[in-house]
């Protein structure tokens, strides 16, 4: 495929800066690694890292050096350009140039979601895992997720998260609980706190288990949920493993990335879609499961549309107040008397339409709750 934006010069000094809040240990990689060169010879790489790209040429390349430096190196990286209108093609391309593990395909900006679908499509590899274009990778992740893979034969190994900016690393309270002890070839009907494991950027599939279920991930943001719960549904057994192997950002400078973009309306219509997704999905599986989701939603998706009532318009507001009023109403008996107390009172304003109560209410809540 043919570029369908122009390349400029690549921003100087062009080199990968490790932030003080992660160190070389953290990682497992440091500046200045020899990086190796495997020539392509025909041969099926073990894994296919796929990198969605756009726009993101602040934070790429040392994305990039950290999936170059792992201690694992028998693996693709396929980078989809999804319409950068920056630099990042270019450095993109400065990759594949210096390292053949790399390609790049390009396309016209269609969403995360379609990019991903459009790198599996190219892949290869005997094992899939992702990564997003602006964060770090752990740096003996894949040996790690992989390696577990090998000796148990499960379909799927998921790894410790933690988010990260310039000052400081702390623990992504998204996987909060998930990878306190290590359960290898475990279930999620064993072990439902997995529900809280939505996303897929750290855990490594085997290509056969994906193929098998015909995985696609969907055009609308927040896609990663009705890929990964159906997943790990669906997966005979799955590797938790306690270290971390992905460092997830919060930019505190420049563009915000699309999980900080909280009140957005694509961001708010995507929201939806992927508890609606989810839930459906779980409805027709596992009653059990569902009623556990219900629990998770209200905790934290769902929770996250109340709160944005106060920073979005009427017509929008309409909308979330039924979406939210409708889950409520259809989630299992008692779901909300599990989730906590603070938040609980946004759902007792909701089911006795004290709205304007629900708005003043909601515009306390500080937006650093959800990073």
């Amino acid at each position: 495929m043919t570029p369908t934006t122009g390349c400029g010069r690549l921003p100087e000094p062009f080199h990968c800066w490790i932030p003080r809040s992660i160190s070389s240990k953290q990682t497992g990689f440091g500046i200045g690694r020899p990086r190796p060169r495997a020539e392509d010879q025909g041969v099926r790489p073990q894994l296919s890292v796929i990198v969605p790209f756009h726009n993101v040429e602040r934070y790429f390349a040392e994305c990039l050096e950290s999936i170059a430096g792992q201690t694992f190196d028998d693996f693709e990286v396929v980078l989809v350009d999804d319409g950068s209108t920056d630099v990042s093609c270019e450095i993109a391309s400065d990759f594949v140039q210096k390292d053949s593990r790399f390609r790049l395909i390009c396309q016209r900006q269609a969403g995360v979601g379609a990019a991903r679908n459009a790198g599996i499509r190219q892949a290869r590899g005997h094992y899939l895992s992702f990564a997003d274009a602006d964060d770090i990778v752990a740096g003996t992740a894949y040996e790690y997720l992989i390696g577990s893979l090998r000796r148990s034969g499960s379909e799927m190994a998921c790894g410790g998260v933690q988010r990260f900016n310039s000052e400081r690393t702390w623990p992504s309270s998204l996987h909060h609980g998930i990878f306190d002890e290590e359960a290898i070839g475990t279930h999620i009907t064993r072990a439902p706190e997995l529900l809280g494991d939505r996303t897929v950027w750290n855990k490594v599939y085997r290509r056969s288990f994906w193929d098998r279920h015909g995985f696609r991930f969907p055009h609308h943001l927040m896609e990663d949920a009705p890929v990964a719960v159906p997943a790990h549904v669906l997966a005979r057994g799955v590797d938790v493993l306690p270290s971390v192997v992905y460092f997830w950002r919060v930019r505190d400078d420049g563009p915000q990335s699309i999980t900080q973009r909280l009140f957005e309306p694509t961001v708010l219509a995507g929201r939806m879609m992927q508890v609606r997704t989810v839930a459906d999905f779980l409805a027709e599986y596992s009653l059990d499961l569902k009623k556990a989701y219900d629990v998770v939603a209200l905790e934290h998706d769902v929770f996250i549309l109340l709160v944005a009532l106060p920073h979005i318009d009427e017509t929008r507001r309409s909308e979330i107040l039924r979406f939210t009023e409708s889950f409520l109403k259809d989630s299992a008996e008692g779901a909300v008397h599990k989730i906590g107390a603070e938040n609980r009172r946004f759902y007792r304003l909701l089911a006795e339409r004290r709205i304007p109560e629900l708005i003043r209410l909601a515009k306390l809540k500080p937006y650093s709750t959800y990073l």
